[in-house]
């Protein structure tokens, strides 16, 4: 596998300013109604540059271009409308891929609808997924096509199209695909006859499940490519994409793919977080889109390079020098930087983070280290970004500010939204979707607030707060905050335990994963012993009711979802 050749930076890295510079214009970005429009313009602003690149199983590197794109997609499309399957809900189980892309575009613009399916769920919760959704078809990786092929034999689905996902091989997609190039080769028009509403139902994209089970969101394409365009105005990136979240969810799409493919960037697809490390040597991206799993990973691995070279007090002596100044880096040798770009990181200079909580410490350290962290949040039924830090303005404790086509006020604490890029609702569910707004504003659950800046701040969520005896509420995102800030915690939970007395007496509880680098050659006890303590002077620092009352070990990590968020209700 031979890595890229080192691509220059977008010129918006070289970072001089202060990091609380005044707020600056917008980026100029061009608002698009639907998918068709996108992609024949793309098409022919970036005709043969690279849109989708990535390494097949030999190792193999493989580039489709815009043009190709548009081509592909349209080939999917007149094949849909031959076989009468346009109109109808697919389903698209797969692991990310260009195909996954393709059958996307195809399906949106033949007038279908992409039903979008976590494929990290359970055989059964995806067949339900699937039925739940009202599929005629389904295009499905051919790891996955199997657990589809029930629904057939019920009669539930029509059609499974199986597809390779790292092979643009002779498979039944890619041969559906050419019935297409046939009849668009003969003089088809059905394809090109097709008008769709940019504002009705486009696709249905299932929440990650985090806290309860996961909703059917049905997205517009209108919604979905203003919110693409919004984060373009507000985020200046750099000419190469690093993508390892997972398609199905929004985040995934619409941030690390659609806004790529927007703005003329070469999205490289990585097969998954195990082989994230030697992609990203392979790839050389300048911009990542990230939860802060993957952070902290990038993080760890630099300080571990720094440690190794017996350096890390010196680093940190440093960094601390420059943050009183309010640029972390600048009195950092050259070598230090020098050896990150030698490393698998090398030109990686821009992290779009959220989904989770970062540790402010984690961002300020890739600063210094000249890897900005934009830190944002979104919601599935928003498309799903609702604000995000700026380049030039980026404040790490923060989330930024709404963006553009977004409006946000708090309300009892809680985080409520209104814009053009809010959901049509939950599939088949008006009850739920009426419970979920509040006079036109979308209840997003979260809490948080702004400062007087503007800045927007996540402090938790509605349904994970802990409600002690005396009636006070606790945000137990905010216990694993100052938790997380301890060198022997890798993953916490905080959770209300009924104290055996009676269901009502409630104890804030935590159950911890320590890291395994932090305790290697340490017992049970001696982990259990030396967290208590630290714990102990921590609630020394903490109101009555929020002192940590219980410490739980847990030997392996939590059980997560695909946007690598912990599943709070398995605990």
């Amino acid at each position: 596998m031979q890595p890229f050749p080192r691509i220059p930076p977008h010129p918006s890295f070289h970072r001089k300013e202060p990091l609380m510079a005044k707020a600056y214009p917008l980026n100029q970005v061009t608002y698009y109604n639907d998918y068709r429009s996108m992609l024949r313009d793309i098409s022919e602003k970036y005709g043969q540059a690279p849109a989708v690149t990535y390494y097949s199983r030999d190792g193999q590197e493989h580039h489709h271009s815009y043009i190709q794109l548009e081509q592909d997609v349209a080939h999917l499309g007149e094949a849909l409308c031959l076989s009468g399957l346009a109109g109808q809900h697919i389903a698209i189980v797969s692991e990310n891929s260009y195909a996954w892309l393709v059958a996307y575009f195809g399906i949106i613009t033949s007038g279908s609808v992409a039903v979008c399916i976590d494929i990290e769920q359970s055989d059964d919760t995806i067949r339900a997924m699937v039925a739940q959704a009202d599929c005629a078809a389904v295009v499905a990786s051919q790891s996955l096509s199997s657990i589809c092929a029930p629904l057939m034999e019920q009669g539930c689905i029509q059609r499974i199209l199986t597809v390779d996902p790292r092979e643009k091989a002779p498979d039944l997609f890619w041969a559906f695909c050419q019935k297409g190039a046939a009849s668009l080769d003969g003089g088809g028009l059905l394809y090109s006859q097709v008008q769709t509403d940019p504002t009705a139902t486009a696709a249905i994209v299932y929440t990650s499940g985090t806290t309860s089970t996961a909703k059917p969101v049905m997205l517009s394409q209108k919604a979905i490519l203003t919110n693409a365009a919004d984060a373009l105005a507000f985020v200046e990136a750099g000419r190469r994409s690093f993508s390892v979240l997972p398609f199905y969810h929004t985040y995934g799409f619409t941030l690390a793919a659609l806004v790529s493919l927007m703005d003329g960037i070469n999205i490289c697809i990585s097969g998954d977080l195990k082989t994230m490390i030697r992609d990203l040597s392979a790839f050389q991206p300048h911009t990542i889109i990230a939860v802060p799993l993957i952070a902290e990973m990038i993080h760890k691995m630099i300080w571990a390079s720094i440690e190794e070279k017996g350096k890390k007090d010196q680093v940190r002596t440093l960094i601390k020098m420059g943050k009183a100044l309010g640029r972390p880096g600048m009195f950092l040798p050259k070598a230090i930087f020098e050896g990150i770009r030698n490393s698998p990181i090398g030109e990686l200079n821009l992290i779009m983070c959220g989904g989770a909580y970062l540790s402010q410490q984690v961002a300020e350290d890739l600063l210094a280290f000249g890897i900005l962290v934009l830190q944002g949040y979104g919601i599935t039924e928003c498309c799903p970004l609702v604000s995000v830090n700026r380049n030039k303005t980026a404040n790490m404790a923060s989330v930024g500010r709404p963006l553009p086509h977004f409006q946000i006020k708090i309300k009892d604490g809680e985080i409520l939204v209104r814009g053009d890029s809010l959901m049509n609702g939950y599939y088949n569910n008006p009850g739920l979707t009426q419970e979920s707004l509040d006079e036109g504003w979308f209840k997003t659950g979260d809490i948080g607030y702004f400062d007087k800046k503007g800045h927007l701040y996540i402090t938790g969520r509605t349904k994970n707060l802990i409600v002690m005896k005396n009636g006070k509420k606790i945000p137990p995102e905010e216990i694993e905050n100052a938790l997380m800030a301890l060198p022997l915690v890798k993953e916490v939970v905080a959770y209300g335990a009924a104290s055996g007395s009676s269901a009502d007496d409630v104890r804030l509880a935590v159950a911890v994963y320590p890291d395994p680098t932090m305790t290697q050659g340490m017992t049970s006890y001696e982990i259990l012993d030396r967290l208590q303590k630290e714990v102990d002077q921590l609630n020394q620092k903490l109101p009555v009711y929020k002192q940590i009352q219980m410490v739980h070990i847990r030997e392996s990590e939590f059980e997560k979802t695909a946007s690598k968020k912990i599943k709070r209700q398995m605990i």
